[in-house]
């Protein structure tokens, strides 16, 4: 009997164990769409009309995204009847679609008004920024059917939504293939490609990860092996809780309590300031800024900061899982490294084209460790002002939060938009002046 037993455990280890696989599979889908367009800006920057402006039109696309989440919300409000899961499948199915039509045809031009736009590019660009902007408020409350256990597996997932498209691009190459031609008395810029692939072949990748989300969503949501592994948890959550669940509540009421009465009301106030000032410029003005920081000193510089600045993410929330801040003097300090970097990069950006040790070694090690430790300390930032806003008992708290984090991130984006295209702060660097 007991071997029977011990065979019966084995074998239901080995089903945990896919189901972690297949919900870290279905994480990815969260932002592998974005940070795969974004690593790829580099590139497409070289032929884009849009030119050094591109990112900012991007990062301005992916906030308009947010027009899902928030009729998501507006449906909740009003209690009607939602299928979470067909929500979470058509979003994965467009955001896939999308990247698959990236594939052919991310270097469509339209002309609008005598000026040509890549809105082919902004089009697809919004249904895959619609996935992860939706992930927030589908694919995390669509894991309370499983174990919280298994709720680790899909941020390892999310983590991985960034690295996978850097490491494709830095296989993709780094190399500078800005070159300058002479046609009819006409110096100009030219492109040379020299990429171990297009970027066709870079977003079929991209495409594929994004399928396998989806065949692995589609599994978890209506595979009966599945849903046996979440009753066998289930049945032993409440044989191994059943005794201690009400001294568990009573101590984690108690400790939140504690957390909610240190927490002033200036103190609040003080932290959703900070907190809209991250989004403000972490998702908003400093994506939007990068090309003029970055692209004097050249491509490699560009592509560098940009794909080392997506490793940076994960590695920080791997870091506040073992160590986070939660004095309000930490938070201080972290403040004033992410002031004294972004000052640096937006300095940078500022005096371009010409800035300071541009045709150095030491300008390019500059600028991309910059930027890297930049987005590296201004997340971590903000996931620790979430973490103490978190602790607390207060009402709505996290969807305060939310909102806050989307106000900073828009207006951001607004901002960068307006200073970008209708003023002289940031100027094009002309290799071939």
């Amino acid at each position: 009997m007991s071997n029977v037993s011990q065979d019966l455990n084995r074998c239901k280890r080995k089903d945990r164990i896919v189901l972690h696989l297949l919900i870290t599979v279905f994480g990815i889908s969260t932002w592998t769409g974005i940070n795969g367009i974004y690593v790829q800006v580099p590139v497409l920057i070289n032929t884009s009309p849009e030119g050094w402006t591109l990112p900012v039109y991007l990062v301005l696309v992916i906030q308009a995204a947010n027009i899902g989440p928030l009729l998501y919300m507006i449906l909740e409000y009003f209690r009607c009847k939602i299928n979470e899961s067909w929500w979470i499948l058509c979003l994965l199915f467009s955001g896939t679609f999308a990247m698959g039509l990236l594939t052919f045809f991310y270097s469509e031009r339209t002309v609008i008004n005598g000026t040509e736009y890549s809105m082919v590019l902004f089009i697809l660009t919004f249904f895959n920024a619609l996935v992860g902007c939706s992930s927030s408020v589908l694919f995390m409350p669509y894991l309370r059917n499983f174990n919280k256990n298994y709720l680790v597996s899909f941020f390892i997932g999310e983590g991985l939504s960034g690295v996978l498209p850097s490491i494709v691009a830095l296989i993709q190459g780094v190399g500078d293939n800005t070159e300058c031609t002479t046609d009819k008395n006409h110096t100009k810029n030219s492109f040379k490609s020299d990429l171990k692939f297009s970027p066709s072949d870079y977003f079929l990748f991209i495409c594929i990860i994004l399928f396998l989300s989806l065949t692995a969503f589609v599994i978890l949501e209506y595979s009966s092996f599945v849903q046996n592994v979440k009753s066998f948890d289930k049945s032993v959550d409440c044989i191994v809780n059943k005794d201690c669940t009400n001294d568990v509540q009573s101590v984690k009421h108690s400790s939140l309590e504690r957390n909610s009465k240190d927490l002033t009301k200036q103190m609040q106030y003080y932290l959703f300031i900070l907190l809209a000032i991250c989004c403000f410029f972490s998702n908003g003005f400093f994506p939007s800024i990068q090309s003029y920081s970055c692209l004097p000193y050249g491509n490699i510089a560009f592509k560098l900061s940009v794909t080392f600045a997506q490793f940076a993410n994960p590695f920080v929330c791997l870091l506040a899982y073992w160590w986070m801040i939660s004095n309000i003097k930490f938070v201080n300090y972290l403040t004033a490294v992410c002031l004294s970097i972004g000052s640096y990069v937006t300095y940078l950006a500022l005096m371009s084209p010409t800035p300071p040790l541009q045709d150095t070694k030491l300008g390019v090690f500059l600028v991309v460790v910059s930027w890297a430790s930049l987005i590296g300390f201004i997340s971590y930032l903000k996931l620790s002002i979430v973490s103490i806003f978190r602790s607390t008992m207060l009402p709505k708290i996290l969807f305060n939060v939310g909102a806050i984090m989307q106000i900073g991130s828009a207006s951001g984006a607004m901002f960068s938009f307006v200073v970008i295209n209708f003023t002289n702060y940031f100027n094009v660097y002309d290799s071939c002046a």
